[in-house]
């Protein structure tokens, strides 16, 4: 008959104060979680995310008799990562890097085990608790190499077996047919689900660090090389049967079928350097240990100072994001005339203007000197709780634009008169009849940038000293035509120098 194994005395109370930790995570940083969770039912490349607690909890629970003799214990270092953790998430939390909250938050979690556990049990079980990073969704920024990788790899395939192939960019021609490499072409599910079985097997195969981290190695560049061949495979089936087959749901199918089939081989052939199974040898009690018991000293403490570590960092960012939201005025210098040379006029029938979601204040005045008319338009996100300041959905053309197309884009720059310079991002619109050319940046305090990234960093900067200086998007614009587009150019420059020079 089976029978229950019984929690030894110096682990009942860690494990009842990582229940308590844990979910106090979970509440006090509910969006960052629902976040993750969001994005595992959304997205299919990230489905594995539910089974990674499970997988943690029964790698822990497989090798439970390495773990009885432990003694739990505090770990100072633990706790400073909590904080360095909560930190991290309360500057992604302030200039809304999702990806940075979702990596911090679970580092909250990790480092918390940490702390409870102490550094001797947690580098005993260091895998599993790792393992909790795989909840992350993360490798979105890998797919356009892996694209470009696949469509050179098949063509490159198609080309070696004597087909005659035209490619352009990430589409290419045979002559049964046109093909193209999509975001679901790119193979990093596949990858994704490589590295965390690899992880895995990896885990409870080897011992040898060696032998792990070669394993590790192939687990990532295999399914890499297998997608390209899954992708001239599904290419040649479609190319032998005149387009008859492949080019479905089959297409789908003939994929995982053959990944499936990777796997079982990788895992197969690397059985056969398996290393025998860990066994820990128990330690005898030290004489403190014995006298203690099942006692943890000053636990409750250490649940406190894990709790106040976790409390202080989202009222921190909600009270300096609620300082920045306070604060949306336009500066007076973006609404007003640079310099006598220009006089405000009333606004011309351009039949486009500069329209961002989630502004929460915005002035847009237009300007001329007798011979051309400017607009400058300034918005204001104010805590972005509405919308962001850098973000890719902010672009200048909506589908409320209609026969508006953006004809070229560049980057210029104006000199200054304190001996600096000025970059914009260029784009010239047209609507078949009309053209605007358009200069746009952003304005932090006193700072000008094109970068999103320069942006963030100004942002997280200013919100953490907390400074709530107007954050803005700057547009500003004229109609030109083709052969005038130079000399446009260098009316907005020195427009765009003179209002923001000081």
């Amino acid at each position: 008959m089976y029978e229950v194994p019984v929690l030894p005395r110096q682990w009942r109370q860690p494990i009842g104060g990582l229940a308590f930790i844990t979910l106090a995570t979970i509440v006090l940083f509910w969006e960052s979680w629902k976040s993750i969770v969001d994005i595992w039912i959304r997205s299919e490349t990230y489905t594995h995310g539910f089974l990674v607690i499970p997988i943690s909890l029964w790698l822990i629970w497989s090798r439970r008799e390495n773990y009885r003799h432990l003694h739990p214990a505090l770990s100072l270092p633990g706790l400073l990562f909590v904080f360095g953790c909560g930190f991290l998430w309360m500057a992604a939390d302030l200039v809304h890097v999702l990806v940075v909250q979702q990596w911090a938050v679970v580092g909250i979690l990790v480092c918390s085990i940490w702390t409870i556990l102490g550094n001797k049990a947690t580098n005993s079980m260091l895998f599993p608790i790792l393992f909790l990073f795989l909840m992350v969704p993360f490798g979105e920024d890998f797919v356009p190499s892996l694209m470009e990788f696949t469509a050179t790899f098949v063509v490159g395939l198609l080309r070696l077996t004597g087909i005659s192939v035209y490619r352009e960019g990430l589409h290419f021609s045979l002559t049964t047919g046109n093909w193209s490499v999509v975001d679901a072409c790119s193979g990093i599910r596949y990858l994704i689900a490589s590295i965390t079985l690899g992880l895995v097997y990896m885990y409870l195969n080897y011992t040898s660090y060696k032998k792990r981290l070669l394993f590790m190695l192939v687990a990532i560049l295999l399914p890499i090389l297998a997608n390209g061949l899954r992708g001239y495979m599904i290419v040649m089936i479609g190319h032998l049967s005149d387009m008859k087959l492949a080019t479905g749901v089959d297409h789908l199918i003939y994929g995982w079928v053959f990944f499936g089939v990777v796997m079982l081989l990788l895992f197969y052939i690397g059985s056969f350097w398996q290393d025998p199974p860990y066994v820990a040898v128990a330690e005898p009690e030290s004489e403190l240990q014995a006298q203690q018991g099942g006692a943890y000293p000053f636990f409750s403490g250490i649940v406190l100072a894990l709790l106040a570590c976790l409390l202080i960092w989202p009222a921190i960012s909600g009270w300096l994001a609620a300082r920045q939201g306070a604060h949306v005025d336009i500066p007076a210098q973006f609404t007003q005339a640079p310099d006598s040379r220009w006089q405000a006029v009333n606004a011309p029938d351009w039949g486009w203007r500069p329209d961002f979601k989630g502004v929460v204040n915005y002035d847009r005045q237009f300007f001329s000197d007798g011979a051309a008319i400017v607009g400058l338009y300034a918005g204001n996100f104010g805590a972005e709780a509405q919308g962001e300041l850098v973000n890719s959905l902010n672009t200048l053309l909506t589908s409320r634009d209609g026969m508006w197309r953006i004809l070229k884009t560049g980057r210029v720059s104006a000199a200054l008169a304190n001996g600096g310079r000025l970059d914009f991002d260029e784009s010239i619109l047209g609507d078949g009849g009309r053209e605007l050319l358009v200069y746009r940046w952003y304005r932090l305090g006193s700072v000008n940038t094109t970068s999103g990234y320069v942006a963030k960093l100004l942002q997280l900067l200013k919100r953490l000293s907390g400074d709530t200086s107007a954050e803005l998007q700057m547009v500003l614009y004229a109609e030109t035509t083709p052969v005038s587009r130079e000399e446009t150019a260098g009316i907005l420059q020195k427009f765009a120098a003179a209002c923001c020079g000081a």
